[in-house]
């Protein structure tokens, strides 16, 4: 045995902060890291290239040394400590310690972590991990430790784990120096030193401020604030819309907060602007035609301030052109890395460097057990303080977006037990993840849904002491007021939540109320519109230049009690489709009048709905109705032939 794997080995040999964290380091680069990236490399290859991926893994190896610096210098200080206070063998094991736990947990963690879901793909019948599941898991695990420790086995453990890790360290040199030399060779953009964007002159004429307000995963059928048969679950949010215009029949663009939020900046569809990962960013050329940019070209100052980092303007890669742009504060412990993380907005570290700590994600479901830690009123307050602090004179673009009644589906105590009586899903821990259910848990789904009807009304009574807030400042009769969301939520079709491959109603169609400077008369359009035209909208609204490569078209006529050409709009789910491919994968609605078709590109097949009469989709009509199925299928395909040949111009050399 070498001296240095004589001396891990002994825990009497003074363990030095060279060892300590090249050791940590050695553990985290070359065990913990590949197995992190493994589990998402398919979706990071969707939308990153080679080099850019293997720069983001170095740069993750370089704070992960970092990291294990900060572990050394820690266990080295209190060893030093208990040494002089007691005995040296105790301040050795104690530095150790401090390296060897948080490296062997977050090791462990992640390995099972990623064998479960993997077992999870396999395996459809294998159960969901409850509560009861936890915490048997956890005293199992305590009584193997405690017998490890009254064994021996753990001293043994140790050292031969302490062992390994210095093994590991000429590995985690070259993956550093490797890492080093992309980083130079692929510089990341880092937030906090860009550059103020600059300036364009005041507008010659006022021009009214614009409020653009989003709220997360707001189903239509459940807020029902557009004349919906049944009691509303956005009382606010309705008397508002009786002074506006409300959309009855408008579609979000796809069926989670990335594309959603992408085509909220820039009116293009997904499949233009390519944000359809999770972890996606959009193509470089979506990044700077947002509507903030043409806004501030106009004049505006535009600040976005966003509770959900993946609908955040850093998120997209689109965060230079807003004047300011924050993620709100959140008491959430989870979201401490993932926010510090995206100060490297080019990068896709946020997104998996973070799990590197997934006890925060685990702490937050317990710490808070009963009520989300993404409040809505963090968000309008802060909005709140940026108005008043804007002194400058110019017009005000704000993009706002809250996260609930996205999951966990917990209210505020003003609003929770209104649907859903005390003794079940109290907490978040006895909450279902997102995902298939089998039909005889359809009665715990409908409980699900009455909390998430809650937090709805939760999340009303917030926007609605925001509206009453710009009121009291003189904007609310004088601006633009746009509320939407992203997508909605599943509680049927055997399916709970959102994104996945469904692009049913209740995912994809939701609220949308515009209210112009002075308007007080209440309008109604049934014609289906798209998240697509918000965008455009605005920019006519203001009497701004169109957006250029905008899908969507202004909605401007409905507003002021014109006819509204009808028009098809399209939402699509495309999680599996390359930027990098011919499009092959993906699912594909076109909705024209009182007709829906959905094609399943991978396997061609259809589905047509008539979703006036049907509106929770439940008859496939493509064999009755042939006449119909072929037009809209003949529309889908010329605009994804047209979506392809784009794909093709823009990743070309990539």
């Amino acid at each position: 045995m070498s001296a240095e794997a004589s001396a891990a080995a002994n825990p009497d040999l003074e363990p030095s902060l060279w060892r300590l964290a090249s050791s940590g380091a050695a553990g985290l680069i070359v065990l913990w890291m590949p197995v992190a990236l493994l589990r998402q490399i398919d979706a990071f290859l969707g939308f990153e290239t080679l080099p850019e991926l293997a720069r983001d893994a170095g740069l993750a190896a370089w704070l992960l040394a970092a990291l294990a610096l900060v572990l050394a210098a820690t266990g080295r200080l209190l060893g030093f400590v208990i040494a002089r206070a007691t005995r040296a063998s105790l301040g050795r094991a104690v530095a150790w310690s401090a390296v060897l736990l948080p490296v062997g947990w977050v090791c462990v963690w992640q390995l099972g972590s990623a064998g479960w879901a993997w077992l999870r793909m396999t395996v459809p019948q294998l159960p969901a991990l409850g509560a009861g599941h936890r915490v048997a898991a956890a005293v199992v695990l305590l009584l193997a430790l405690a017998w490890m420790i009254r064994s021996g086995a753990i001293r043994r453990l140790a050292q031969r784990w302490a062992l390994a890790l210095l093994g590991l360290r000429p590995l985690a040199a070259l993956g550093l120096a490797a890492g080093l030399w992309l980083i130079v060779a692929l510089p990341p953009r880092v937030l906090p030193w860009r550059a103020a964007p600059a300036l364009a002159p005041p507008p010659a004429q006022k021009k009214p401020d614009i409020y653009f307000i989003t709220l997360d995963t707001m189903a239509a059928a459940d807020a029902a604030v557009c004349g919906e048969a049944g009691p509303t679950h956005m009382p606010s949010l309705k008397t508002f819309a009786m002074r506006a215009t409300c959309f009855s029949h408008h579609y979000a663009s796809a069926n989670f907060t990335t594309p959603s939020t992408a085509t909220m900046e820039t009116g293009t569809l997904p499949w233009n602007h390519w944000g359809v990962q999770i972890v996606a960013k959009m193509a470089e050329p979506a990044r700077s035609a947002t509507l903030a940019a043409l806004l501030r070209a106009q004049g505006y100052e535009a600040h976005a301030l966003s509770a959900n980092l993946m609908a955040s303007p850093r998120h997209h890669g689109s965060f230079a052109t807003y004047t300011t742009e924050e993620v709100s504060d959140s008491p959430s412990l989870g979201l401490i890395p993932r926010r510090a993380l995206s100060v490297f907005p080019d990068t896709s570290l946020p997104f998996w460097l973070a799990s590197i700590i997934p006890f925060l994600d685990t702490l937050d479901v317990y710490h808070h057990a009963e009520h989300s830690p993404f409040a809505p009123e963090l968000t309008y307050a802060a909005a709140l303080k940026r108005l008043d602090a804007a002194t400058t004179g110019r017009p005000q673009f704000f993009w706002v977006h809250t996260l609930p009644p996205h999951d966990p589906y917990l209210p505020p105590p003003s609003s929770k037990y209104q649907l859903l009586p005390k003794g079940e899903l109290d907490r978040w821990s006895q909450m279902r993840s997102m995902g298939d259910y089998a039909p005889e848990q359809q009665g715990l789904i409908d409980k699900h849904r009455l909390r998430y009807r809650e937090a709805m009304l939760g999340a009303d009574a917030a926007l609605g002491a925001f509206l009453d807030e710009l009121a009291r400042r003189g904007k609310l009769d004088s601006s633009v007021i746009v509320i939407t969301s992203d997508h909605g939520e599943s509680f049927e079709r055997g399916y709970l939540g959102h994104a996945g491959d469904l692009i049913h109603n209740a995912v994809i169609r939701v609220p949308l109320v515009i209210k112009l400077p002075g308007q007080n008369e209440a309008r109604v359009v049934d014609q289906p519109v798209s998240l697509a035209d918000v965008a455009p909208t605005l920019a006519a609204a203001v009497k701004a230049a169109p957006l250029a490569e905008a899908d969507g078209r202004s909605l401007l006529p409905a507003l002021v009690g014109d006819t509204l050409e009808p028009k098809p709009v399209y939402s699509m789910a495309m999680e599996r489709q390359s930027r990098f491919a011919p499009l092959r994968h993906g699912h594909y609605a076109v909705i024209d009048g009182r007709y829906k078709l959905v094609l399943h590109l991978a396997t061609a097949s259809i589905e047509l709905f008539d979703v006036l009469a049907d509106p929770q989709e439940q008859r496939d009509l493509a064999t009755a109705e042939p006449d119909v199925a072929q037009r809209l299928r003949r529309l889908l395909d010329e605009r994804l032939q047209a979506a392809e040949q784009r794909r093709a111009r823009l990743f070309s050399g990539s």
